[in-house]
């Protein structure tokens, strides 16, 4: 009998155990028609301390023509690649009841979609991601230093996925807790993404 080794654990997903979750009405308080992501964590497997079964390393260079944050990497290899101690993703989409008559509906006037990603930096940051994520803002989305609800930031724009010109994209820290952010869509009204990203900034960081 040929013996197969078992696939290497390097990441495992479960239900949230800290920070992490952004409820849609804060966000978007009365939103029509809506969509959310169910609330979870990446982490790392039993297996990711073994570096010869669980390999990977950061791009050399941000991979522009990917999605924020410019590494090419699906959430089972990010997290060995990065040696964050936790990640999550999540997204949030209003848009409003005629959309749904019109193709694509997610593309139509009014609608309004932020995406984001949490990580738990490890001790250090060892894989460098802090670094490799500025330089990323910076050369994929000409992103500059800012301040969002008192907390650190850099905001640039990358093109639009949801039919509005460009959309904004905003890299925030504090402390060991690292956020990137995606605010799309073309129903923004003046000062509400402002709004949204001091809602994360509260229930992220």
């Amino acid at each position: 009998m040929t013996f197969i080794e078992a696939a290497p654990r390097c990441t495992t997903t479960r239900p949230l155990t800290g920070r992490g979750r952004v409820p849609l009405d804060a966000v978007f308080p009365g939103a029509e028609t809506s969509a959310f992501s169910a609330p979870k964590e990446a982490v790392p497997g039993p297996d990711a301390a073994d570096r010869t079964r669980c390999p990977g390393e950061l791009p050399s260079r941000p991979q522009c023509d990917a999605l924020v944050p410019w590494t090419g990497l699906l959430a089972d290899a990010f997290v060995p690649a990065s040696g964050v101690r936790r990640l999550v993703e999540g997204y949030l989409l209003t848009m409003p009841k005629q959309a749904g008559n019109q193709a694509p509906p997610e593309s139509s006037a009014g609608t309004k979609v932020v995406t984001f990603s949490l990580v738990d930096l490890a001790a250090g940051d060892p894989r460098g991601l802090v670094a490799y994520l500025d330089a990323a803002f910076t050369t994929c989305a000409k992103a500059s230093p800012s301040r969002v609800a008192g907390v650190a930031a850099r905001i640039g724009t990358v093109p639009s996925e949801y039919g509005a010109g460009s959309a904004e994209v905003v890299l925030l820290r504090r402390g060991p807790h690292l956020v990137w952010a995606t605010l799309d869509g073309s129903g923004w009204h003046p000062g509400e993404q402002q709004k949204a990203l001091a809602v994360l900034v509260a229930r992220l960081l």
